[in-house]
């Protein structure tokens, strides 16, 4: 069995089509049941030949159904991507030029329309104006009040304009950090100057037994002292 849709061949037993997704039970049922009428001896020709038509016509109608539902998930998937594309910047950036649009274009539409009516003079006849339920001159002079209706429009976008938030960037700028040095800098290295350098006569390391030694004297003089 070929899918009606796409042409593609398909094993029997097979519901859906693998490349467009069109239901193939329901069209082997039709042409199933058309090609038994269509064989047997005891049905009329005419039969026969309604039968066949009304198969075409279910065949038409599936493959019209399957292409509407193919092309609105496509104009679907494509309308989602497209909202889920733009950020809050570039909607932001559409409220606002198109309520600056709306705006100019429903003042100027007001002065025009304010300035004609007002400018216009009716010439109905006496029957006509005894037959209308209302006064006409009043609702002509307010009619200019049309543009207010694009201009309010256009002032409702720009103030959801206003109202999206900018998204924050979204990089994180590190500080500018000093690099590392391993040599000290020339400022903070000690300066020797030959000048200032005393020459000192080199001493000899004082002896582990010097303490010992003074002390030791010191106990003999106090025998000393005390035998005395």
């Amino acid at each position: 069995m070929f899918c009606p849709q796409c042409g593609g061949e398909s094993a029997e037993g097979q519901h859906y089509c693998r490349s467009c997704g069109t239901n193939l039970k329901v069209i082997g049922k039709v042409v199933t049941f058309a090609d038994a009428i269509s064989k047997s001896d005891g049905v009329p020709t005419k039969v026969k030949e309604k039968i066949g038509h009304v198969a075409d016509e279910v065949s038409r109608a599936m493959e019209k159904v399957n292409s509407e539902i193919a092309r609105g998930s496509g104009a679907h998937r494509r309308w989602s991507s497209w909202r889920k594309q733009k950020t809050a910047e570039e909607r932001r950036e559409k409220h606002l030029t198109t309520g600056t649009i709306k705006f100019f274009v429903g003042g100027c539409l007001s002065i025009f329309l304010y300035f004609l009516t007002h400018a216009l003079q009716l010439r109905l006849p006496a029957e006509v104006i005894a037959a209308v339920p209302f006064a006409i001159d009043p609702v002509v002079r307010v009619f200019w009040l049309i543009g207010l209706i694009p201009m309010l429009s256009g002032l409702g976008h720009i103030i959801a304009g206003f109202g999206i938030k900018p998204e924050r960037a979204k990089e994180i700028q590190s500080p500018d950090a000093s690099p590392l040095r391993i040599d000290v800098p020339a400022s903070h290295k000690t300066r020797m100057d030959p000048e200032l350098t005393i020459v000192s006569r080199n001493e000899p390391p004082p002896s582990v037994t010097d303490r010992t030694t003074n002390i030791l004297d010191r106990d003999q003089s106090l025998r000393t002292r005390e035998t005395g």
